[in-house]
């Protein structure tokens, strides 16, 4: 009888809001060179449309078929999420989970990289008390614009890389933010989560990842912590030591 064939390894990157996978080819080609198959698709939300006609539903379908269709496939995927992508990764991937020790394919870990943490019914929105930042204004086209994005998202880069990224960025709608996921429970319920503490991120501060985490953990639910110095976007600042977090997350199971 033929033996069951081991999963194969891959990282599933979902981006954050305004953001495209461009952003994230610093440490996309780092993983490759480790020889790490890394998915990273745009999401609907970040189609630049405008006005915006996409929703936090259309991300978390968006993202369920890439895990349906490479569970079938026999990949087990470590999720990565960045900021907005926490939300849509806490909504897409319960049904997917794999439970430690078993060898098969599905969702085996989660890592949220300076990532919103939402629980059921809660929007990206509710997470701030059901209003965004101040830095954050909607406009009424329905988007919703940065006033200062290069101090709050790129501030640790060189002038060059910073309107690079700045100028890589897209429209986002305001009503994907204040619309609250839908699903049965979340995915940190279920997959085992590492949160990447971004200590100098002038967009969702250190202090309020922290306080999701806490919220977390006094659920009874374990979160592996990671720190580091970096604003928010340490895929473009500090790549190597993301991906040195990434790998050893990815080993340990």
């Amino acid at each position: 009888m033929a033996q069951p064939t081991t999963p194969s390894r891959a990282v599933l990157l979902i981006t954050g809001a305004w953001h495209v996978p461009e952003h994230y080819q610093k440490v996309i080609s780092k993983l490759e060179s480790q020889r790490v198959r890394v998915i990273c698709e745009c999401l609907p939300t970040n189609n630049n449309v405008v006005p915006p006609n996409k929703t936090i539903h259309d991300d978390v379908q968006f993202i369920r078929g890439i895990v349906a269709k490479e569970t079938a496939a026999g990949t087990s995927l470590t999720v990565m999420a960045h900021s907005w992508g926490g939300v849509v990764a806490s909504a897409a991937l319960a049904e997917f989970a794999v439970q430690p020790g078993l060898d098969k394919a599905g969702v085996t870990d989660l890592i949220f990289m300076t990532a919103f943490i939402p629980a059921e019914n809660q929007s990206l929105a509710d997470l701030f008390g059901g209003k965004l930042p101040p830095y954050l204004t909607s406009m009424p086209n329905d988007t919703i614009v940065w006033s200062d994005p290069l101090d709050h998202l790129f501030h640790d880069l060189t002038p060059e890389d910073a309107q690079q990224a700045l100028g890589l960025l897209v429209a986002h709608g305001h009503t994907a933010q204040y619309t609250p996921i839908q699903c049965d429970r979340v995915s940190w319920r279920v997959i085992p989560l590492s949160y990447i503490v971004c200590e100098d991120d002038r967009a969702l501060p250190g202090f309020v990842q922290q306080m999701m985490i806490d919220k977390v953990k006094a659920e009874g639910i374990a979160v592996k912590e990671f720190r580091l110095s970096a604003s928010h976007s340490p895929f473009l600042s500090v790549p190597e030591k993301l991906v040195d977090i990434i790998l050893k997350v990815m080993s340990s199971r």
